[in-house]
């Protein structure tokens, strides 16, 4: 069954619920960047606004806006991903255990520290009483998602699902993580040069069917554990065979380059291999690198469909030769991305987006 992006809404380091970063992107120089929020207050009652935490907020308010833009009042499934949940409230309910003797807890950081707070809120404030998930896989997590979608699709469960991926960094998690050396980024003082460690919360309303505001279709997504070279050609062979395309008729590919050299060097060795000349892009210089990159991923190519144009600060250069011939001017008539991701080398995926425009 066909299955398409309806609307979509993003909430990062770029200006929130808007695609003004396409014509004028923010650029950072600094390891972390915080989330640029909307104004919440004329969404929540006063009440219910100091009961939630920021990332529940981001995550209900921009639901509603989805189905909004969707012209959809209530949908069949909501399906999520998360990597920390909400991070914030699970570090005040173990700190209050400890800080109290384990007496006088509150019992709101202990039900928001659970992840599936994330789909459950938007199904109450919704009063949605249809399928409802919360895949919780690291970096995978809104691919999960997205596949469980697709699944419920495919088996004519569901017409439309509110699908959507959203974190939060803390002052903790960060410094554990950077004593890791997972924000071991390139070096540079340059805007747009390097990535940045960020937050992510992307609202996607999937639907069977189509009409003239529709962004594009989602082909196929593939997911692999550990894959060698091999699986991975065999993988994106058969799902360009499914999609009738051939690897010719992609446009771009867009990847999860973020300066870090591990990182990167799985997407040089793959693009060098599978890719031939498609021109490879990127994004998280813009939006930064978290568990719900690939998200905003899948958000931005839909952008990039539904304009029918690439940006050139998407193209990434010093990977081929037609990236770096586009870089000055872009890349115009858009039809068809492909969507390479992997986390840490080991759970890899392709998402293949097509646009709906004749």
């Amino acid at each position: 069954m066909p299955v398409y992006i309806q609307s979509a809404n993003q909430i990062s380091a770029q200006k929130p619920l808007s695609d003004e970063w396409f014509d004028n992107p923010i650029y950072y120089t600094e390891n972390r960047v915080p989330t640029i929020d909307p104004d919440f207050s004329g969404h929540f009652p006063p009440l219910a606004a100091r009961r939630m935490c920021v990332l529940l907020k981001r995550a209900v308010m921009m639901s509603r806006l989805t189905l909004r833009d969707a012209s959809v009042e209530m949908p069949d499934a909501i399906i999520s991903g998360t990597g920390l949940g909400c991070i914030e409230n699970t570090e005040k309910f173990l700190h209050s255990i400890m800080e109290n003797d384990e007496q006088f807890l509150q019992p709101t950081y202990f039900m928001q520290s659970t992840h599936n707070i994330l789909s459950s809120s938007i199904a109450i404030d919704l009063k949605c009483h249809g399928y409802n998930n919360t895949f919780v896989n690291r970096g995978t997590s809104f691919e999960n998602a997205l596949l469980d979608a697709l699944i419920q699709f495919d088996r004519k469960r569901i017409q439309t699902a509110l699908t959507g991926g959203y974190d939060e960094l803390t002052d903790d998690y960060y410094r554990f993580f950077d004593r890791i050396g997972i924000w071991n980024f390139a070096a540079g003082t340059s805007p747009g040069k390097t990535c940045f460690a960020g937050e992510a919360a992307v609202s996607m309303l999937l639907s069977a069917g189509k009409n003239e505001h529709t962004i594009c279709e989602i082909n196929d997504v593939e997911l692999l554990y550990r894959p060698v070279h091999e699986q991975l050609g065999q993988t994106l062979d058969g799902m360009l065979t499914k999609a009738g395309c051939r690897l010719s008729d992609i446009d771009a590919v867009l990847t999860g380059l973020n300066t870090h050299e591990e990182n990167d060097r799985v997407y040089r060795e793959v693009t060098a291999r599978f890719f031939g000349n498609r021109p490879v892009l990127h994004y998280k210089h813009l939006f930064g690198e978290s568990f719900m990159s690939s998200a905003l991923g899948v958000y931005v190519a839909a952008t990039c469909l539904r304009k029918g144009r690439i940006p050139p600060f998407l193209l990434a250069t010093g990977i081929n030769r037609d990236a770096a011939a586009a870089k000055s001017s872009g890349i115009d008539g858009v039809k068809r991305i492909l969507i390479y991701s992997h986390y840490r080398n080991k759970s890899h995926s392709f998402i293949l987006l097509s646009s709906c425009s004749n």
